[in-house]
């Protein structure tokens, strides 16, 4: 019987002939009993994976609670540059922490700088819907304050909406070896291990996750320490702080009025994200010879392909693609 049940009384009835000078069987009968919520919260302990605190009750992962999605960027926004998407791969894994209402309660942001294929010194950062107030507390960062100014609670301070900047400079998290340009990118050049991040978000009262939107939280990349340099996933819209004049200039087609954002013209991104650790390109090895079904993905805006970066038959060239072992 459930916790806290101290009996049961089952209850009968019988009608008409059928049951006269008969025997009745009772089989696989589920006894339900009083929901146990201990700390009041309104989901029942054995649902609730913070039983006795009143203010969290469920874990929500992305993409799951092992694994790594992955960003990947070209830096060379609103030009095309070399496209292998290799100028910064960062590696996320999300663990969301909800309360009985579904409410974002706090956010631990994991994240893997796998590789550089860049000069610039490019800096990360990501933005949750919310405002600034809603926040407490952000540690975990890595922001000296060479161009980021930084507010008590370590959001990002001229922001309408809370905006975290992870790093500066990905090369202060992924040492420089020598040998190549950037870093893990070169086939043969020294190999550095990437090294774990873990960005705590405190909320400073819960948000329903229809306000602070869903991972990966609309990610972003600042240019060679150009504040207003910032290169997003598409139709991702900037930051407060990005610099809009570059819009519809050189190969970028974005419309804003229209909600369209960093794509050219024939809806290719300057950003990536697939759920799964990005097999990318080698050094100046565009992704479109990497990944065979990469462009009608793009093309398509996600309707052909959803799967391009997967190990399938047909999808990939393995010549094209960095491997350190």
């Amino acid at each position: 019987m459930p916790q806290g049940t101290a009996y049961v009384r089952v209850l009968f009835w019988k009608w008409g002939w059928y049951f006269t000078n008969h025997q009745l069987d009772i089989d696989n009968v589920v006894v339900t009993g009083p929901i146990v919520d201990a700390d009041g919260d309104g989901v029942n302990d054995d649902e609730d994976e913070y039983p006795n605190d009143s203010e969290r009750a469920f874990n929500v992962f992305y993409p799951n609670e092992t694994d790594f999605g992955s960003i990947g960027f070209e830096d060379n926004w609103p030009g095309k540059g070399d496209y292998d998407f290799n100028d910064l791969v960062v590696d996320y894994n999300f663990k969301q922490v909800l309360n009985g209402q579904n409410d974002l309660v706090s956010l631990t942001s994991k994240y893997k700088v796998r590789a550089i294929g860049a000069s610039f010194e490019n800096g990360f950062g990501f933005q949750l819907g919310c405002t600034p107030d809603k926040i407490t507390a952000v540690s975990g960062i890595d922001v000296p304050g060479t161009y980021v100014d930084l507010a008590a609670n370590n959001t990002e301070n001229g922001q309408s909406k809370a905006t975290i900047i992870v790093f500066e400079n990905a090369y202060d998290i992924l040492t420089h070896p020598g040998g190549a340009l950037g870093v893990n990118t070169t086939i043969g050049a020294p190999y550095v291990e990437p090294e774990l991040m873990t960005v705590e978000v405190t909320m400073a009262t819960p948000v329903s996750t229809s306000i602070t939107g869903m991972a990966p939280y609309n990610p972003f990349l600042i240019v060679d320490g150009e504040r207003g340099g910032e290169v997003h996933l598409p139709n991702n819209a900037p930051t407060d702080l990005a610099d809009n004049s570059l819009f519809g200039t050189q190969n970028d087609n974005s419309i804003p009025s229209e909600g369209r954002y960093y794509k050219t013209e024939q809806n290719l991104p300057w950003a990536i994200d697939i759920p799964t650790e990005f097999a990318y390109p080698v050094e100046k090895v565009e992704i479109i010879e990497a990944y065979n079904h990469f462009v009608e993905w793009a093309e398509s805006s996600g309707d052909d392909y959803d799967d391009w970066y997967l190990d399938e038959a047909g999808y990939r060239n393995s010549d094209s693609i960095y491997s350190h072992e």
